[in-house]
């Protein structure tokens, strides 16, 4: 019994981890107008609050990964929240100008890179096989319900307290988070410590990069990640656009994509104990092969095309934990490092194949499902080099 209890206490504890770099996104967006006004700043600049946070969050994840593998998950979380803290304590100063609010979102995405790491490698250290893919599965649904939620909470926070409060909710979360991983988590990675000398990370760093097992697997999950992240960014151009919807309409539909990860990840759970994650990994690509055919070919209704992008999200949803789980598991004494090198690369391949479709004017329904029929197809290439069958 005390198994079970601890091991669902670090789930819900990777899960509220997971969030925080999300939700450090999610509640600036509706703010950055009220921001660009109250500072007298051009909004393009003040959308450098949002690329300062990138920038540091998604690279210094390779820090991460072997300092969690050297010194501990328990410390790196420990001092990585307390740094982004600081930075929302920054963003926060009276009168604070906007390189104060830079210099704070940079210190933030600095500090909150670790959760994005240590979240799965935590999981690693404390599941294994299918109890390993229902717990990444949970992960994946938070990682999928808070870009939703924050948003929403942002755009009310703003409109009843200020574009201030939204940092006021930042550094509550932070601080009790903090103060729970404080009271609550125990040191979970309890093997071999890896030398923490930069030779000795460029050294694993190539290791994982040579292998079959990461690439084939990794592959997958970049891949799933960024297909997933192009139909998001296309989505609004073809309701709005195409349709002719309103922003505020596309709003209350673009929910409909989320609840397909949600979907995705429960249908996972339910049959992990009797499906092998290398089954659902050879099966997905075909269902994101439906969703790109249905979106390609159907008549443009709303409905209809985020029917197209719900079907993808569940082949997504379901994907995502068997591809981490699979790709993470031969792992356990480089857990930190794997799940770093896997979350930049994941970065890198979503930010380089939607650039591209935006150089090469993808921003129409048929475009989009030729898109999606495409990634699908290299999915299903990913999972023979994989898995070794069709």
């Amino acid at each position: 019994m005390i198994a079970v209890v601890s091991g669902t206490t670090i789930m819900v504890l990777a899960c509220l981890i997971v969030s925080i770099g999300q939700l450090s996104l999610g509640l600036v967006f509706p703010v950055l107008p009220g921001i660009s006004q109250a500072l007298a700043e051009e909004p393009e600049r003040v959308q450098w609050l949002i690329s300062a946070y990138l920038f540091a969050f998604g690279p210094v994840q390779l820090l991460y990964g072997p300092l969690s593998d050297a010194r501990g998950r328990r410390p790196v979380l420990l001092g990585g929240l307390a740094l982004a803290l600081v930075g929302v304590a920054l963003c926060m100063l009276p009168g604070a100008s906007f390189e104060w609010l830079l210099a704070g979102r940079l210190l933030q995405g600095l500090g909150a890179g670790c959760g994005a790491v240590v979240s799965r490698a935590m999981l690693r250290d404390s599941f294994e096989g299918a109890a390993l893919r229902n717990a990444l599965s949970y992960i994946a649904m938070a990682a999928a319900i808070t870009p939703v939620l924050a948003p929403a909470l942002g755009g009310i926070l703003n409109d009843v307290f200020g574009w201030q409060s939204v940092f006021i909710a930042m550094l509550a979360y932070l601080l009790l988070l903090w103060l729970l991983l404080l009271a609550c988590f125990s040191e979970t990675h309890r093997g071999p410590r890896l030398r923490l000398h930069p030779g000795s990370i460029i050294k694993n760093y190539f290791t994982l990069m040579r292998q079959r097992h990461f690439l084939g697997y990794g592959g997958m999950l970049w891949g799933q990640f960024a297909l997933m992240m192009t139909s998001v960014s296309v989505l609004p151009y073809v309701m709005q656009q195409q349709i002719g919807m309103s922003a505020a309409e596309y709003g209350r539909w673009a929910l409909l994509p989320a609840l397909g990860l949600l979907l995705g990840g429960i249908i996972n759970n339910r049959i992990q104990f009797w499906v092998r994650s290398e089954q659902i990994l050879r099966i997905s690509p075909f269902i994101q092969l439906v969703a790109g055919l249905w979106i390609m070919l159907m008549p443009l209704e709303p409905w209809l095309m985020v029917t197209g992008i719900f079907i993808q999200a569940l082949g997504n949803g379901m994907a995502f934990p068997n591809a981490m789980s699979r790709l993470l598991e031969p792992y356990r004494d480089l857990a930190g490092s794997a799940a770093a090198l896997s979350g930049a690369l994941q970065m890198l391949s979503a930010s380089i194949l939607t650039a591209a479709m935006a150089y090469i004017g993808v921003d129409t329904a048929v475009s989009l499902g030729v898109c999606v029929i495409v990634g699908a197809l290299v999915l299903k290439g990913l999972s023979v080099f994989a898995v070794g069958r069709f």
